[in-house]
């Protein structure tokens, strides 16, 4: 059963429409995207490629561990889902930075803190970064935009939102254009590969 913080979180994400989609209707459901290879690295500083989606399956989304509004709103959705759906050991997740200069390992860390989540422990948390060049890179070839508007304070930072279901086989699933999907599409689209009470 799904906690009132989580459902109060939720309805928050919701009402408030925190998380931006440039681009495309924000839908629950749409046709799937296909990830792009990529080689980046991940906060503790292994290096990750598409090979490491084979055989399980992963959440994809794209996110930065600075954001103060949508980003911390995904994680904490995702741990919720996590732990609704008792940690199964053959679901990831997978994050890739959309700020390659400010995501420190530092900061990736104090993000999943925030979350109560440990990668060192539970390894299935990823949170991928690198040169800027390469990272924009399959951002681009991913169908993320990512806009800078310098506001009071610092940098207002907007992306394309898309949640991405990775099969075994490393093919996508499903790909959701909100951060606030439809529980039941998601435990759906999850089934198809994982083993869910």
């Amino acid at each position: 059963m799904r906690s009132a913080e989580a459902a109060r979180r939720r309805a928050l994400a919701a009402a408030l429409g925190l998380a931006i989609c440039l681009g495309s209707q924000s839908v629950s459901w749409c046709q799937a995207q296909t990830l792009p290879s990529f080689e980046l690295t991940n906060w503790d500083g292994r290096q990750v490629t598409n090979a490491w989606l084979e055989g399980k399956t992963t959440i994809v989304v794209f996110t930065y561990a600075k954001c103060v509004y949508a980003c911390p709103m995904i994680t904490f959705q995702l741990r919720d889902l996590d732990q609704e759906l008792a940690s199964p050991r053959d679901l990831r997740y997978l994050h890739i930075s959309v700020n390659p200069t400010e995501d420190t390992a530092a900061e990736i860390l104090d993000h999943f803190e925030k979350h109560e989540i440990d990668p060192e422990q539970d390894t299935r948390w990823l949170f991928l970064n690198g040169p800027e060049e390469r990272v924009l890179g399959m951002l681009t070839d991913a169908g993320i935009e990512v806009t800078r508007k310098p506001v009071p304070g610092g940098m207002l930072i907007e992306h394309t939102i898309r949640v991405l279901v990775v099969g075994p086989d490393g093919d996508t699933i499903a790909s959701f254009d909100t951060y606030n999907w439809e529980e039941e599409e998601m435990i759906h689209a999850l089934r198809t590969t994982l083993e869910l009470g």
